[in-house]
């Protein structure tokens, strides 16, 4: 059975060995990304090289090689995909604070959705197996210069795998055809 997309999908993606994609994974999880279907061929994140952007599906799963599918029960989705687009070449949220006219994946999604879908927001953990800060975020937030956000409230891309709202539909890979 081959799987059926429908607009305002949302693709994750695991861990894919960057520096920051270890850092986000020691902290929270496998899900280290997520982006938003817009159509059959494109879909809409919010990346660290190029900000809020339009991408192609095909592109985008040649860099991610697969993405774990999830699907909401709401029917407006035009609407969510125009929310969205309202926020192209908004720049990436690189502190991961609210309030900021940037975005981080997760961020981004809560913003599309925040009409039809209220995903929850928890306290922000940077921490690893031994401490509650790890060595990874205390240096990616002196280079920041700016005091790490823990506790602050705010999503992830593993625990928005596990909301209630989400249904998993199956697993997109990369294919050369």
């Amino acid at each position: 059975m081959i799987m059926k997309l429908k607009q305002a999908d949302l693709l994750f993606v695991k861990n894919g060995h960057s520096d920051l994609d270890e850092g986000i994974a020691e902290s929270t999880g496998n899900f280290v990304h997520v982006a938003i279907l817009a159509d059959e061929e494109n879909v809409i994140h919010a990346t660290a090289d190029s900000g809020v952007c339009l991408q192609s599906l095909q592109r985008f799963l040649e860099k991610n090689k697969s993405a774990d599918v999830y699907r909401t029960n709401v029917k407006n989705t035009k609407q969510i995909i125009i929310n969205a687009k309202t926020h192209l070449g908004k720049p990436y949220n690189f502190s991961f604070q609210p309030g900021t006219n940037s975005f981080y994946c997760s961020q981004f999604v809560v913003t599309a959705f925040e009409d039809f879908v209220k995903f929850s927001e928890q306290p922000m953990f940077f921490g690893d197996r031994r401490k509650q800060i790890s060595d990874f975020w205390a240096a990616y937030y002196k280079e920041l210069n700016e005091p790490v956000p823990v506790n602050v409230l705010g999503t992830n891309p593993n625990d928005m795998s596990h909301d209630p709202q989400l249904h998993y539909v199956g697993k997109l890979t990369y294919n050369l055809n």
